[in-house]
């Protein structure tokens, strides 16, 4: 089953198109990365599957016009991570984390046990739990965006969209989200992330090509035909190897 489909869906940006029609299926219960140069309209269409962008077209998601999915339903199943999220400065840690329940609250907003109980272990996975009384202003970048990070994991939502993730993080803690991506996964997530380091992307399940607005190419991070799609739409400046057993992209 898709988790998401586009027929022809396009978006503009202050006038002007920056998402070429597509046509693609994005696989649930996997994750996918999205991958280009700059410019290539990958936030833009992790926007649009967001429901932050308005479009044209047809967009599906999990079987259904898109557009059917209520702003509350939504909230409760996709979870959203964009590049330079508004800032919590003043608020601790916990509170920021606290903020991916906010969909599944009542109408009095109170936490539940099932509430702290999603939060804390968000915190765990990303290793922020000896932060939390800490105001995220007080965090280094690397810190805040695990903090982020937790929160869209405590949505407890079926889908993650996730732009740019590893920006600030360093490489111990880029292996400790790709576990934890992969973890995701396997309890039937579907995770679609916009990813600046090739080599990390090619740890996904599923490779989106990009380059002008336009998708160029979808398939298996394994698949030679991805590998010699994320060379061209670099101009041949990149090249994907094998080196001990993994492809990694070198810049030629």
């Amino acid at each position: 089953m898709s988790a998401f489909e586009l027929l022809g869906v396009s978006a503009q940006v202050g006038g002007r198109t920056v998402l070429q029609p597509a046509h693609l299926r994005l696989q649930a219960g996997c994750w996918t990365a999205v991958v280009g140069p700059n410019g290539a309209g990958k936030s833009t269409l992790l926007r649009v599957l967001a429901g932050l962008l308005p479009y044209q077209g047809q967009l599906r998601y999990q079987g259904q016009p898109f557009e059917r999915l209520s702003p509350a339903a939504r909230a409760r199943q996709i979870a959203w991570l964009g590049q330079n999220e508004p800032a919590f400065e003043d608020l601790t840690v916990w509170d920021v984390v606290m903020l991916g329940r906010m969909p599944h609250l009542g109408l009095l907003g109170v936490a539940g046990p099932r509430d702290v109980a999603a939060v804390q272990q968000a915190m765990y996975i990303m290793q922020t739990q000896e932060w939390i009384h800490r105001p995220l202003a007080s965090l280094s970048g690397g810190e805040r965006q695990r903090v982020l990070l937790a929160r869209a994991l405590a949505v407890l939502a079926t889908t993650l969209l996730l732009d740019e993730p590893l920006n600030h993080l360093d490489p111990p803690h880029q292996s400790d989200w790709l576990r934890s991506m992969k973890a995701q996964v396997q309890c039937g997530a579907t995770v679609v992330s916009v990813m600046h380091d090739m080599t990390l992307a090619l740890h996904a399940d599923r490779v989106v090509v990009m380059r002008d607005g336009c998708v160029v190419h979808e398939g298996a991070s394994q698949d030679p035909l991805t590998h010699r799609s994320i060379e061209h739409v670099f101009d041949q400046r990149v090249q994907v190897l094998p080196v001990q057993g993994q492809w990694v992209a070198l810049p030629v």
